[in-house]
């Protein structure tokens, strides 16, 4: 399916488009320019088997496509899982580094850094070129500021560090095997097989104007399904594909956690009385007046 990638980057309904009168054209091709070579008598008997062979091959179709669709749609929720479990496990450094305080600085930088190379960089191409080159660069000064950061933590948040920073490298490399994910090509090749199966049906039927549509229409729902699982099939790619949005939430929380940290660390969050109740105040005081003698 390598020749077919450009595909991802059309909108849906033109793929389904594409599919659906590419397996319409075809089923009324055969069934037209076959039937002249064959020396099949349209009979009653020979339509009923022409029919049930159809059908059985709609039917093996059909319940291999929806299994396809249930593994496409699994590898698509793992690669939302690996997505998220990467995030959390970004956060929970960045929380890490905020206890820091000033030591931990370098590491909120290295921390943005990373995770701006992962949106920009990494992620739009990922199901394309995998591992990018920036990004990793990005990754690995992340883990030497995390290891750098540790040295000068106390014992307990320092093994915490390392932990948290293992696990985000951890959690990148399982999101670049997810990438890679994608039905077999042994899945592809047995709905190929048994839609040849189903066209090649198509020399068994008269060729008359109203056959012809009912392959045709037949074809082309089948042809619907496969560009279904075409646009599931590739978990990082087209616009069924996982979303960076979990990576830019994050970094508008740590934006606006470190816009906070230093205003506080400019005085401008001094703590302020509480707004006290005007008109309580004044009903207070209206009813001390007009209780006293």
């Amino acid at each position: 399916m390598n020749h077919l990638k450009a595909l991802y980057d059309l909108p849906d309904l033109l793929v389904y488009a594409v599919f659906m009168l590419g397996a319409a054209g075809l089923a009324a091709a055969v069934c037209l320019g076959a039937w002249r070579l064959s020396s099949v008598t349209a009979t009653k008997d020979q339509l009923d088997l022409a029919m049930r062979t159809s059908a059985a091959m709609v039917s093996a179709l059909t319940l291999t496509l929806a299994f396809c669709a249930i593994q496409a749609r699994s590898q698509t929720s793992e690669a939302g899982r690996v997505v998220a479990m990467e995030v959390a496990a970004i956060s929970g450094l960045a929380r890490l580094a905020d206890r820091l305080g000033e030591p931990g600085l370098r590491l909120r930088a290295d921390i943005t850094a990373y995770l701006h190379a992962v949106v920009h960089a990494e992620f739009p191409a990922l199901a394309e070129r995998g591992r990018d080159t920036a990004t990793q660069h990005a990754a690995e000064a992340l883990e030497h500021a995390a290891y750098a950061a540790a040295t000068q933590a106390g014992d307990a948040l320092g093994r915490d560090l390392i932990q948290q920073a293992d696990g985000v490298d951890e959690a990148r490399e399982n999101r670049l095997m997810a990438a890679e994910a994608g039905l077999p090509e042994a899945f592809w090749l047995l709905i190929l097989l048994l839609m040849a199966l189903l066209v090649s049906t198509g020399p068994l039927y008269p060729p008359r104007r109203h056959v012809v549509a009912m392959l045709a229409m037949q074809a082309a729902g089948v042809g619907a399904l496969i560009a279904f699982i075409f646009l599931m099939d590739q978990p990082f790619r087209g616009h069924l594909s996982v979303s960076p949005e979990p990576y830019n939430a994050l970094q508008r929380s740590l934006a606006h956690r470190a816009a906070v940290a230093a205003a506080g660390r400019s005085g401008l969050l001094a703590a302020t009385p509480a707004p006290q109740d005007v008109n309580r105040q004044d009903v207070t005081g209206r009813v001390q007046d007009a209780s006293a003698p």
